[in-house]
């Protein structure tokens, strides 16, 4: 069965729903009622409603094949659910819980016996000892969380694969709050059928991704893995967080997931050759993703910095020089057209400084003349909307520029919750924004290994 049947599921049958506030099964059914644009079957046979929806005694006993099965059942029970989905005609099957392989050889042996009915019936399993998938284009919310504790993401472009749930949640929170969206959010669990490099091949498939944020603590097939990570990452970014690369996080890996991957090699090194974009923790995952989805790569290491600010531009030419960037001085030419464009009393040479006089038409201005020049393989524009001049007006010019312009952009927008609010705006009109010099300059980097990929294609 093709995985990329979960992007149109139009059915979703959830097993164990429940009446009972805070039960895994009211969680399951309260989010999927919330935006799901499909049919909702459910199955309780001491019910014969939840939530206003009918409940059905049996899986048998459903009208017709449902798409999308949902457990929300004991171990013990799960197999034979599985079973019965699977005549149904049921095209992929989420057993939210635990007891399985993690928990030793009798939960072993019942994944064993749930792989025989996925291999024999073409029923694909994502799972188990997971907390379920989100694809925000149709409204499927099998999380096992709710909208009071953590925002869900809205419809986006990055695929988000993670193999721990609670870590995938926490970090898909963080991503919401940002105003970054998904394309979908998958939790794997224990992988007994589909695993990361499933997923990979599938979200590289998908016309609405355009990059793939992925949380690893083991590698199933590393050889596959990388193989198809690779031949993706010729159409878009692959970022991944790998947990245990310590002994001892090795060990506590092992101990989360039931299984054990040595990393006694350079991953920094396999990755790059591969195409894969290393993040060295949940934050830089974020970045990372945000950067590669919505900015252009940047292919040389020459970067223009734009500031209302002198001290944020001196920092800002600090971090960056320190990461391999080089902020070269403006041509005497370009210089003499960007002190047109600004306050006599700021700096034209780089990094620029418009000082507190900025306003939006100067940014407009500057960073034209730059993109214009050919002198700089990228810009950093820190945005400041605590100078006057400048408002939410710049939005709508920093999106057509981020499509249009021929240089990448990068903006900073540093400040307290009024910024932050600024931020998300300019988020959601797909320009990669952030909050603070260091994660910018470090998106940018992101961007440039993207960039020193994607230059072995060029002919």
């Amino acid at each position: 069965m093709n995985l990329d049947d979960i992007f149109s599921v139009s059915s979703v049958c959830l097993i164990g729903a429940s009446r009972e506030e805070g039960k895994v099964g009211n969680v399951i059914l309260k989010n999927l009622k919330k935006n799901f644009k499909g049919e909702i079957f459910l199955v309780n046979p001491a019910a014969t409603e939840v939530e206003g929806i009918k409940c059905y005694r049996t899986i048998e006993s459903i009208p017709h094949s449902v798409d999308l099965g949902v457990i929300s059942l004991p171990s013990t029970k799960v197999v034979e659910a599985v079973a019965s989905l699977a005549k149904k005609g049921c095209k992929i099957c989420i057993p939210v819980a635990g007891g399985f392989g993690e928990q030793g050889e009798e939960g072993k042996k019942l994944e064993q016996e749930m792989i025989k009915v996925s291999s024999t019936s073409g029923t694909r399993i994502i799972g188990p000892n997971c907390v379920g998938v989100i694809i925000p284009r149709t409204g499927l919310n099998t999380a096992l969380t709710t909208e009071s504790k953590s925002k869900f993401p809205s419809d986006g472009s990055i695929g988000f694969i993670s193999q721990s749930g609670a870590l995938g949640l926490l970090a898909m929170d963080e991503f919401s709050d940002a105003g970054i969206g998904f394309s979908s959010f998958i939790s794997l669990g224990n992988e007994i059928d589909v695993d990361e490099t499933d997923m990979v091949t599938t979200l590289g498939r998908d016309e609405k991704t355009k990059c793939i944020a992925v949380y690893l603590e083991k590698i199933a097939e590393v050889d596959n893995f990388l193989k198809e990570c690779k031949k993706t990452s010729e159409k878009k970014g692959i970022v991944v967080l790998k947990g245990g690369q310590t002994e001892s996080g090795n060990r506590a890996t092992s101990l989360h997931t039931g299984s054990l991957l040595k990393t006694s090699f350079s991953l920094k090194g396999i990755f790059r050759q591969n195409g894969i974009v290393q993040a060295n923790n949940e934050i830089e995952l974020i970045d990372f993703s945000s950067a590669l989805a919505f900015a252009k790569p940047v292919k040389g290491n020459k970067v223009a910095v734009v500031s209302s600010a002198g001290g944020v531009g001196v920092v800002a030419t600090d971090v960056l020089e320190n990461h391999g960037f080089k902020v070269n001085k403006t041509s005497d030419a370009l210089a003499s057209r960007v002190g047109e464009r600004i306050s006599r009393i700021g700096s034209p040479f780089n990094p620029i400084d418009m000082t507190a006089e900025a306003t939006n038409l100067q940014y407009e201005n500057v960073i034209k003349e730059l993109d214009s020049s050919g002198e700089f393989d990228a810009i950093l524009a820190f945005v400041l909307f605590q100078t006057f001049g400048v408002t939410e007006d710049i939005i709508d010019f920093l999106s057509s520029f981020n499509r249009a312009g021929k240089t990448p952009i990068v903006v900073g927008v540093i400040g307290g919750e009024y910024s932050r609010v600024i931020s998300r705006k300019i988020i959601a009109n797909g320009v990669a924004s952030f909050p603070s010099v260091s994660r910018a300059v470090a998106a940018l980097g992101a961007l440039r290994e993207r960039g020193e990929f994607l230059r072995r294609f060029e002919k």
